[in-house]
């Protein structure tokens, strides 16, 4: 994993990397993560947990292209920074050898989301305001939702796959009862790849409680905005023979 700290004080990138919880990791970065990967030729980010511990939405997610990170305020500053969700790319058979980019396409929050929403709860999602503007910084690319812009995942993606691509977010605030959501699309130059669907990046507040993070809304915004999953072929053969024995029998 490669970040970029240019025009940043060594003291400073301590205490962010200490914030972050990198300083001593060598392996894989635990957490809320992307696969992103090839399906009926597109690529999809599917969201999965390295650690283990299901957050409540399954440690892989039943749909695509949304996962939850959060931010982590700086001890005595007042910005936040976060690098999760990362990316990584365990399955090369489409993509190996080739370049794959992620292009902001703009970003949202969900301000003041109930604690505990329930399926009718429609989530609105707001223009960020002035001052909210998040920066997102990797291999000494930066980009911002301000003026967007675009940034290599990987180059060249080795045969053995390649893992812990933690772009570092960031933003000039401490984010309470806020929900942001940065909007990405990913590309390859792979041949005969589609480019994503809009890909949902959200990062929740800080806290040392449930509460605090907004764990279930954030959950639940998720899974609102995420790309449902195709049902299986042969389900689809099997729900339809279904119906022709209901069909049957009510006759």
């Amino acid at each position: 994993m490669v970040l970029s700290f240019q025009g940043v004080s060594t003291m400073r990138v301590i205490s962010i990397l200490t914030v972050c919880g990198l300083v001593g990791i060598a392996t894989a970065h635990p957490g809320r993560r992307f696969e992103v990967k090839v399906v009926q030729d597109k690529l999809v980010a599917q969201g999965y947990i390295t650690s283990g511990e299901d957050d409540g939405n399954g440690l892989v997610r039943k749909y695509w292209n949304s996962m939850h990170g959060h931010w982590l305020n700086v001890p005595d500053e007042s910005r936040a920074v976060g690098t999760l969700p990362g990316f990584d790319f365990l399955d090369t058979s489409r993509l190996g050898g080739q370049d794959v980019y992620a292009r902001v396409l703009g970003a949202s929050k969900w301000v003041n989301p109930p604690l505990e929403p329930d399926h009718d709860t429609m989530p609105v999602l707001e223009p960020l305001g002035p001052g909210e503007t998040i920066s997102i910084a990797f291999q000494g690319h930066t980009v911002n939702t301000d003026t967007l812009g675009t940034f290599p995942l990987v180059t060249e993606l080795p045969p053995g796959g390649f893992f812990d691509i933690d772009p570092l977010y960031s933003i000039g605030l401490l984010p309470s009862a806020v929900i942001y959501v940065i909007q990405v699309e990913l590309s390859t130059t792979a041949p005969g790849v589609a480019s994503s669907d809009p890909v949902h990046i959200l990062l929740s507040p800080d806290g040392n409680d449930m509460v605090t993070r907004l764990h279930h809304a954030s959950l639940f915004l998720e899974e609102h905005l995420g790309t449902p999953t195709p049902a299986p072929a042969g389900f689809a053969v099997l729900g339809a023979g279904l119906v022709m024995v209901s069909r049957r029998r009510r006759g």
